[in-house]
């Protein structure tokens, strides 16, 4: 038997301000660029860019807390970003820019997983999936969407599963580990 969850991210409001970090990255970046040239074109791009800016957010203020709000703001902002750079520096500016923005959305899409299996209990993370025997394990309990898995070695690791419609019985998930690491004993 194989149980799987997804884990609750609790790294959402790091990505959120590494986001707005990059944001304001780029205002900085742009208004340095806008500063040291003679071109008014691209000083009036600037604040063009910058209105348009002011209008997403105040519309981004109004339906932040819809789903995919933030996400949808994101891309409409990398959209601008990656427009300002293509049309008043070079296409490297531009595909340097989209390159870091791809690489964080997909960071931030991929989710935590747990996988438990006889061979152990596998931890599925950004970028590289971790191992763990049953033979190292003091306990495992799953608990009103509560997952605590504990180490003989006295390590803890306590998180929410973030799955709400998947219901999974926790009598026999429970069981199911404890069986597991009586046979590893």
């Amino acid at each position: 038997m194989k149980y799987s969850f997804t884990l609750k991210d609790n790294n959402e409001k790091s990505f959120r301000q590494l986001n707005w970090f990059l944001f304001f990255l780029h205002i900085v970046a742009a208004g340095i660029f806008a500063l040291n040239t003679t071109e008014n074109l691209v000083r009036v791009g600037l604040f063009i860019l910058l209105g348009f800016y002011a209008v997403i957010y105040t519309v981004y203020t109004f339906f932040r807390y819809q789903r995919k709000a933030f996400e949808t703001f994101n891309l409409i902002m990398a959209f601008l970003y990656v427009s300002f750079w293509f049309k008043y520096v070079n296409v490297t500016a531009g595909i340097i820019f989209l390159v870091v923005y791809i690489f964080i959305a997909l960071v931030q899409a991929k989710k935590t997983a747990v996988h438990f299996s006889a061979e152990g209990i596998h931890l599925t993370r950004v970028f590289k999936t971790v191992v763990f025997p049953w033979t190292e394990m003091a306990n495992v309990v799953l608990k009103d969407d509560l997952l605590t898995i504990d180490f003989k070695s006295n390590k803890i690791i306590q998180v929410e599963i973030s799955e709400q419609g998947v219901v999974v019985d926790e009598g026999s998930f429970n069981l199911f580990c404890v069986d597991q690491m009586n046979r590893q004993a």
